[in-house]
């Protein structure tokens, strides 16, 4: 699947009388947000503004931000439940051996075997692994991102290898 943005952060609310508002960080990289002036916006209907950053600053387990123009608590409201990204050509280097989530999203799964087993629709993030959602014909499969049981992930081929381990697959 072919993205062309990344979602940085999620708009939780409002903060404040003066145009800030609460963001929830969706990136791994600490210091994501240092040095970003600009950052577009995508609301639920599809939607996309850019605006620019006034101040931005960490505030216990988010961040707090402030565009230049944005006021007051009601102008803010409108923004809460959008998305913050940056295009992909700004997405932040991950380490080897760790894909983001749209890189897998419309992936291929295959046994080790090569057997066709469905098309990943999501992952989702739990505590103590990720687990990739894969609609199958005979219906949903998780499948724990673990690497006893997800060999390889080649984004670039659009496919992912699974290893068929006992109960996963009734």
């Amino acid at each position: 699947m072919n993205a062309e943005w990344v979602n940085i952060g999620f708009i939780r609310k409002p903060h404040g009388l003066q145009g800030y508002l609460r963001v929830q960080s969706l990136s791994d990289v600490p210091d994501r947000f240092t040095g970003l002036n600009q950052i577009s916006i995508e609301f639920q209907d599809g939607h996309r503004e850019t605006h620019d950053i006034e101040t931005c600053r960490p505030d216990r387990d988010t961040l707090l931000i402030k565009f230049e123009g944005i006021d007051t608590p009601e102008e803010v409201a409108r923004l809460r439940g959008a998305y913050l990204q940056v295009p992909l050509t700004q997405a932040a280097p991950l380490p080897e051996g760790t894909f983001y989530v749209f890189e897998m999203i419309g992936s291929k799964v295959v046994s080790e075997e090569e057997e066709a087993i469905g098309v990943v629709r999501e992952v989702i993030s739990m505590p103590a692994n990720d687990i990739i959602v894969v609609d199958t014909p005979a219906g949903e499969l998780l499948v724990p991102a673990i690497q006893d049981v997800v060999l390889k992930i080649s984004p670039e081929e659009e496919r992912i290898v699974i290893r068929l381990i006992p109960g996963l697959i009734v």
